[in-house]
């Protein structure tokens, strides 16, 4: 059986997308792992960094995309898709050939206005209806057998705790929280565990108890950790990081405590030259703007920090 695991924070900006895409690539590089990647996020950005535009736009016009999943539910399908809606080989290098493989299932920016209609379909009883339209992603996993074909799934998820984000939270044994450190994180990674932990796991339970069994759906969701990303450096502080970052790194880092995960990442055009060009930092670890710094090798022991905790769950 898989690990399943979502990269999530309603704020935008702090990495979400860039970590997904630089862990899955670790995973599958240096721990040679079946991984998928599911984009639930309408702006598509991980899809178009791993399939580049143009494989990006003929899977939304073939309809391969997140968004069948959610079709059925609304009327604008009349099945559950199979493993069709699998872009195989997201990484167009060696990722699915000298190792296991990495796999997307691409969102589409009409998952914006799926969402919408999600919020405003019913079906039959209203209790049951509640619990299918968030426990979609979990059906298309157990009816199209994916569990089985990875070790892990990673799901990117937009900036929101919608319906579409609760599908993904529902499938996952645990969350990975990037940040960056400033005051609104200080204030709003709390905010969101909560929100997770008391809010959505708990509607989901109570949902579960009267609605169709779901072997996939996950009762309790687990903090994988936090993850700081973007931090700025200065190297003639005393701490290394902008004074702006290093006091609220340490209010982070008593609010956290080991769930605050090493190394942090810290911010360099480096990694979004290499997402520009849709590679993972590891392959470009001969460049000054990675290899210099040393960012390739920050991702790669973040990326085994996050395997022994997600494997723990």
């Amino acid at each position: 059986m898989a690990k399943r695991v979502s990269v999530i924070n309603f704020k935008g900006g702090v990495g979400k997308t860039t970590l997904s895409f630089q862990f899955a690539a670790g995973l599958a590089r240096f721990h040679r792992s079946r991984v998928l990647l599911v984009d639930v996020d309408h702006q598509s950005s991980l899809s178009i960094v791993c399939l580049t535009a143009p494989v990006w736009g003929r899977a939304v016009q073939a309809n391969r995309t997140i968004n069948e999943i959610f079709k059925p539910f609304i009327g604008q399908s009349a099945s559950l898709p199979g493993q069709q809606i699998i872009e195989k080989n997201a990484i167009k290098s060696v990722y699915g050939n000298n190792y296991a493989s990495l796999d997307i299932v691409p969102a589409s920016l009409q998952l914006d206005d799926i969402e919408i209609d999600l919020t405003a379909s019913h079906h039959g009883n209203a209790i049951h209806s509640e619990w299918d339209k968030r426990t979609l992603i979990c059906k298309w996993l157990e009816t199209a057998g994916i569990d089985e074909l990875y070790d892990y799934i990673i799901f990117d998820c937009p900036p929101a705790t919608k319906i579409v984000s609760q599908n993904a939270i529902a499938a996952s044994h645990g969350y990975i929280l990037p940040v960056i450190p400033e005051a609104v994180m200080e204030r709003g990674a709390p905010h969101l565990v909560g929100m997770i932990q008391n809010g959505i796991d708990v509607k989901l339970k109570a949902l579960a108890t009267m609605g169709t069994s779901r072997p996939m759906h996950v009762p309790d969701t687990q903090l994988v950790g936090v993850a700081i990303t973007r931090i700025r450096t200065h190297g003639a502080a005393y701490s290394g990081y902008v004074d702006d970052h290093t006091v609220h790194l340490a209010s982070l880092q008593r609010r956290w405590g080991q769930d605050l995960l090493q190394p942090y990442i810290e911010e360099g055009t480096g990694v979004s030259q290499a997402l520009a060009d849709a590679v993972p930092v590891y392959d470009r670890a001969n460049t000054q703007n990675i290899g210099g710094r040393g960012l390739h090798t920050m991702y790669r022991e973040l990326t085994d920090t996050l395997k022994a905790r997600i494997d723990a769950l």
